[in-house]
């Protein structure tokens, strides 16, 4: 029970971003963001953590609906090192809409980013095996015991271990970069959002590609 929980969090720290280990400059080799680039399917490699034998893998789908930008970025969880499909142990979804895409500006450190905000839509949470169920319903996971496998469960607004999620309606605030080819971008490191404002400091080192 004890690994599964732990993969749990694991997925969801590398959801919120981790790291900060990023070169900074003032010269500008980043692209100019639209919403036309951003449309489309990022993946990111498979992360793997030797220590609990699991993996990782994060997925950005940035999708159009009129005028309007949406984003759901699913982290699945995998109960090997090298995320083979068929050891999918859990699902973790946030869902955003209505994506507001400021202009070029850069960090602290200087690395050049745009700001963004946008509405959450929902956050969600699917165990993909009964023993995974099982873990979360012994342990009251996010308060709930009504935990199914291949049941997506909303979590938005729920306290789970340590972290408190945002609401539906609630405004997250994030950060990206476009690197100048245009193949891959980065994210905020939320867990260390300023105190005001709520944007993260500094990127996040997963590149997503395309």
């Amino acid at each position: 029970m004890i690994k599964y929980i732990f993969i749990l969090f694991f997925s969801i720290f590398l959801l919120s971003g981790c790291g900060d280990k990023l070169s900074t400059s003032s010269t500008d080799d980043s692209a100019n963001i639209t919403n036309s680039l951003l449309t489309g399917t990022w993946t990111a490699k498979c992360s793997d953590n030797t220590t609990a034998s699991t993996s990782s893998k994060t997925v950005l789908v940035f999708s159009a609906s009129g005028d309007n930008l949406n984003l759901n970025a699913t982290t699945t969880n995998y109960s090997d090192e090298s995320c083979v499909s068929d050891n999918q142990s859990s699902v973790f979804t946030k869902k955003l809409k209505t994506l507001d895409l400021g202009s070029k500006t850069k960090t602290s450190q200087n690395q050049i980013i745009n700001k963004f905000t946008a509405a959450v839509t929902d956050i969600t949470l699917e165990p993909k095996t009964t023993s995974v169920s099982t873990s979360l319903n012994l342990s009251s996971f996010c308060g709930l015991t009504g935990w199914g496998s291949e049941t997506e469960t909303s979590v938005a607004g729920l306290t789970c271990g340590s972290k408190t999620y945002n609401a539906v309606n609630d405004i997250h605030s994030d950060i990206i970069q476009m690197n100048s080819e245009k193949t891959f971008i980065r994210l905020g490191n939320i867990t260390n959002a300023a105190s005001t404002g709520g944007y993260p400091k500094t990127l996040y080192t997963q590149e997503y590609y395309k």
